[in-house]
């Protein structure tokens, strides 16, 4: 699947608690399986509050308390623990360089995927790797693209892929004369052939073991017959090899070999969601040819087609340069706003047009939640796109947001 517009608040919340730090060990994590019943959960956390009692600091022992009757508090509003759980964090977040300037924060979080188990820590972070797992793609495709001069092993993850080895080969071109010295320097050939194989296979095992779990499978390519020597040799473990899908002839090896395998390998890899993203442009570019009145693109038409509840589906690079802007006048509370490049420094001067003033303030959001929440209220789909795919180069020549429209919009 694509990234969603709820998969990208849910990272971006994660790196956000990935950021905060506490003083000692006063931030809470709590993680609460589907089935535990809150009256359980409750009384284990007033059994820590009481321990908590035993701190010595003054101020960690309040810090730590408050976070804990924070936590109870919250717990409160739950008859019971919602289908795949509940994590909290909480805990008191310094907001100046000295002592006493916390301050209690609190997040509660319905998980993507069920909460494995119950889990309490108390540390100077917050305990972020179950959620950080549920947000990961789960699903990966070893690649390796070779010849007799050479290969690189790959793992492909969501729409992004890592080349993890580059194995050189050092292999003498075949040699024109006759007679014995003819079959003595094919042996050697042969020789260096075969270890270069060994070699590959060998780097191939040792990076791609790490992720045997995750591996939906592994995708052999390259020009001549190399590969398919490489592939009935057996020189990756066992276990890789039996994860081997496909073994396809490519015009190139090294990086342009490897985007080139993965698009021959659609086939094999349709639940990566790179194939999806690209299917996705693929329509919206389709669609721009044949009936331009149903695409609108550039930031400006696609947030007026969503205001006017016209589109469908918006498809936004991760990356796409900007915000929306709300300008408030701090003499009479008159508003304005726009949008603009996140680059943009912020704006030197302004007058209010109602009142006169120059003072005012600044509230950004960035374009991609804005679209967010516009689209809540239309029901329309928001697809985030990977800004270094092929596809995501050509839906940022479009200005890096675009959008399928449900009728013909004129804006």
């Amino acid at each position: 699947m694509a990234m969603t517009y709820e998969m990208y608040e849910f990272r971006k919340l994660l790196k956000e608690l990935r950021r905060k730090r506490g003083r000692g060990t006063e931030l809470i994590s709590l993680y609460i399986p589907p089935g535990r019943p809150v009256a359980d959960v409750m009384r284990y956390l007033r059994k820590e509050y009481d321990q908590a009692g035993n701190i010595k600091d003054k101020l960690t022992r309040k810090n730590v308390q408050s976070a804990l009757e924070s936590i109870m508090q919250r717990l409160k509003l739950y008859r019971k623990v919602p289908p795949n759980g509940l994590v909290i964090f909480c805990g008191a977040i310094p907001q100046g360089a000295d002592r006493g300037t916390e301050k209690i924060e609190i997040y509660v979080i319905e998980p993507p995927e069920p909460v494995p188990s119950f889990r309490y820590v108390c540390d100077h972070e917050f305990y972020l790797e179950p959620l950080e797992d549920m947000a990961r793609e789960k699903k990966a495709y070893g690649l390796i693209v070779m010849d007799r001069g050479g290969g690189l092993v790959a793992l492909l993850r969501g729409s992004t892929y890592q080349i993890l080895e580059w194995v050189t080969a050092d292999i003498p071109p075949k040699h024109s004369a006759g007679g014995q010295s003819q079959r003595r320097f094919e042996r050697i050939r042969e020789e260096r052939v075969h270890d270069f194989f060994k070699r590959l296979g060998a780097r191939a095992s040792k990076a791609l073991l790490p992720y045997l779990n995750e591996l939906e499978g592994i995708i052999i390519g390259g020009p001549g017959d190399a590969r398919e020597k490489f592939e009935e040799g057996d020189f990756m473990d066992y276990r890789l090899q039996q994860k081997v899908v496909a073994n396809l002839p490519l015009s190139y090896t090294e990086e342009q070999g490897l985007r080139e395998l993965i698009i021959k390998a659609q086939d094999y890899m349709r639940e990566a969601s790179l194939y999806e993203e690209r299917s996705k442009v693929e329509k919206l570019l389709t669609m721009l040819a044949t009936r331009p009145g149903a695409v609108a693109y550039g930031v400006g038409e696609v947030v007026r087609a969503l205001q006017a509840g016209a589109a469908e589906e918006v498809l936004v690079l991760e990356d796409v340069d900007y915000e929306y802007v709300v300008r408030t006048c701090q003499n009479c509370g008159y508003q304005e706003s726009e949008i603009r490049r996140s680059s943009k420094a912020q704006s030197k001067g302004w007058t209010c047009p109602k009142c006169g003033a120059t003072t005012f303030t600044e509230e950004k959001t960035h374009i991609i939640e804005y679209v967010g929440e516009l689209a809540k209220q239309s029901a329309a789909k928001v697809s985030i796109v990977n800004p270094k795919s092929e596809w995501g180069e050509q839906l940022a020549a479009l200005g890096g947001i675009a959008a399928l429209l449900r009728y013909e919009f004129s804006s």
